[in-house]
């Protein structure tokens, strides 16, 4: 259904005001209508809660139960689907994953819902599952798509209307129309929240749409009550920091996300759960930029010395930046050229190409910052391969992304050539591309920012008043960078 999609604003006025009808009432949290049996329904509000939240494996739980309490609850299998993928989450389900929401949906298919919000429900979980789909992105719109003609269906429905930002997050386009788009879904986020003033997935969804420079402002309200209307949700704990991180607010992100990794410690069992490394990756950030680079360098040794990671893409992510960010960050570029290529062996590294060209990226870097160019030259080669393998995987914003980190390279490999407008020239086009396209939720910040690395290529080149145009750029995105800060320091 593309109507959503292409919103205009008098369909988006019509979709704010459907919500705001009479018999809704003031809803608090999750109460979720069901035809199942009492036992069930208490447990789907509960599975619901972990759902808004993102809190997966806790909502596939609750959902089991529910369907344990009552076999004909379509919405207890309806949610065993839908705790199986992850709309927003960059990368796609794992393979038990998979096979556990296939099974959901398989048992799913053979019911016959008793209303017709549970009914739209499970056509959209079972859009996502459908066969003939052209890989995830694929479900994904599919699931969009059903997700949205539910709530359209169903317009009194708080759940269905946060579902339904939910879809359109997921498949926003990137670029300068996210933004656009972003604001839209907050306009319909703003109008449920004075309805629903303490439900999750309003709040949770909101601090997501709001999540870039232009619209940090607006999320402010929501990062500020998040932790306090789920207070033991891990991933609820860290969601603020999404804001405050957006205004530099380190003190508050790092507490929030101390407190996001103890609550994901304490609910994780054999294997620790993706939420402990996504919190430490930005407690690692923030501590950094205030400088504190021993208490980051604590986190990290605490962190990679665990075993049994969650084997996901956020895990990998943060796994593979936080170590870099010490070395990238503090300028060590002789031990970042040194890097080992082995990473944390919890992780099957080859399903995420895009966390690999991070530690590539480092490694070239770091070698061209300090003269090798011929290994430099081979983390290019390295990288090369690796933005191969994500095009042919249709993982365009990470292969973007490389682009700038291949540009990035070869700049500095030009610099140690002495081909300095040649180098200038490439990193400002790695710049440009990486502004343009933004930073991916996964992380607090790039390991490094492609415009303030045009900045110290600027100032190595006796350029001083363009150099801190570009620092002043990098803060405009990126605010309180240290990084930045202090190069602005040492220019005078």
């Amino acid at each position: 259904m593309q109507i959503f999609r292409t919103r205009s604003v008098g369909l988006l006025a019509t979709l704010i005001a459907s919500v705001a009808i009479p018999n809704m009432g003031l809803a608090q949290g999750i109460d979720f209508p069901t035809t199942c049996l009492a036992e069930a329904d208490d447990l789907i509000n509960d599975g619901l809660t972990d759902l808004h939240n993102m809190m997966y494996i806790e909502a596939e739980a609750d959902f089991t139960r529910a369907a344990e309490a009552d076999a004909n609850c379509a919405m207890a299998f309806w949610g065993v689907a839908m705790a199986n993928f992850h709309p927003l989450w960059p990368g796609g389900p794992t393979p038990d994953e998979t096979e556990r929401g296939i099974a959901a949906a398989a048992a799913l298919a053979k019911m016959s819902p008793e209303s017709a919000l549970e009914q739209a429900f499970s056509d959209a979980a079972l859009a996502f599952y459908a066969p003939g789909h052209d890989g995830y992105r694929a479900r994904i719109n599919a699931w969009a798509d059903a997700q949205v003609s539910a709530y359209e269906a169903n317009g009194d429905s708080i759940d269905a209307a946060a579902f339904a930002a939910l879809a359109r997050l997921a498949t926003a386009p990137g670029g300068p129309d996210r933004v656009k788009i972003n604001a839209e879904v907050g306009d319909l986020l703003d109008s449920l929240h004075l309805i629903a003033p303490d439900h999750p997935g309003v709040i949770h969804y909101a601090i997501h749409a709001y999540d870039n420079p232009p619209l940090k402002g607006r999320g402010l309200r929501y990062a500020e009550i998040y932790d306090k209307t789920a207070p033991d949700a891990a991933h609820a704990l860290h969601m603020p920091a999404h804001i405050f991180t957006r205004t530099g607010d380190w003190p508050t992100s790092i507490d929030l996300n101390r407190r996001s990794a103890e609550a994901a410690l304490k609910v994780s069992g054999d294997i620790v759960q993706t939420h402990y490394v996504h919190a430490i990756d930005y407690m690692v950030y923030g501590h950094l930029q205030i400088g504190e680079p021993e208490k980051a360098a604590e986190l990290v040794a605490e962190m990679m010395a665990i075993p049994n990671h969650q084997p996901s893409f956020g895990g990998a992510y943060a796994l593979a930046a936080s170590p870099l960010r010490l070395l990238l960050e503090e300028d060590k570029w002789a031990e970042a050229a040194a890097l080992s290529k082995d990473m944390h062996s919890a992780i099957p590294w080859e399903n995420f190409p895009q966390t690999v060209a991070m530690h590539s990226f480092a490694r070239g870097l770091g070698a061209a910052r300090s003269g090798d160019t011929e290994s430099a030259q081979g983390a290019v080669e390295e990288l090369d391969a690796l933005h191969k393998t994500m095009t042919d995987r249709g993982q365009n914003y990470w292969a973007r992304l490389t682009e700038g980190q291949i540009l990035s390279v070869k700049a500095w490999i030009e610099r140690a050539k002495g081909n300095d407008d040649l180098a200038i020239s490439l990193q400002t086009e790695a710049a440009d591309l990486e502004d343009e396209i933004g930073k991916s939720p996964v992380t607090p910040g790039h390991v490094l920012p492609a415009r303030e690395l045009l900045g110290d290529l600027l100032r190595e080149t006796g350029q001083p008043e363009a150099a801190a145009e570009a620092y002043r750029k990098t803060l405009a995105l990126s605010p309180n960078r240290a990084r930045s800060i202090a190069a602005l320091g040492q220019l005078g």
